[in-house]
């Protein structure tokens, strides 16, 4: 099946006269996937181990472990931490804030612009912590 494009599913959702209407035609193209499913696939495709990405996310192993096996759902930050254990690019991070049900980084909120730029910089979870921080907008690591 051919993915449909977004401005043409916005298109025949402000255009339906009912929810059913669109519901129905639409219930291929909604995405589905649970952060858990998604780890698996970036697993696989980004050819790391569990452990080195809840390393690098700053995650404690417990906490990081029950985000793989499902038990738990990380909030926004954590997705972030996580995108940062796997070293995705900006562009990889969005995609996996929209997959697991997030926002993706909105240049006019500081936070995310901060975040941004730390990886369009290719900085690491903890120095971007550290810019958060020294602009007093608090860390990814300590966000709930």
């Amino acid at each position: 099946m051919v993915e449909r494009a977004t401005k043409e599913l916005f298109n025949e959702i402000k255009h339906a006269s009912e929810a059913d209407q669109f519901m129905t035609n639409m219930a291929t193209s909604f995405i589905r996937t649970n952060p858990a499913e998604y780890l698996a696939e970036l697993i696989q495709i980004k050819h790391v181990t569990k452990s080195q990405v809840i390393r690098r996310a700053n995650l404690t192993p417990s906490i990081g472990y029950q985000y793989f096996d499902g038990k738990r759902r990380p909030n926004r930050a954590r997705i972030i931490a996580l995108g940062f254990g796997f070293q995705l690019t900006l562009t990889e991070l969005n995609t996996m804030l929209k997959r697991t049900g997030y926002a993706v980084l909105y240049a006019k909120d500081e936070w995310d612009a901060l975040v941004i730029f730390a990886l369009s910089q290719r900085f690491d979870l903890n120095r971007t912590d550290e810019l958060l921080y020294q602009y007093g907008l608090g860390t990814i690591t300590d966000e709930d």
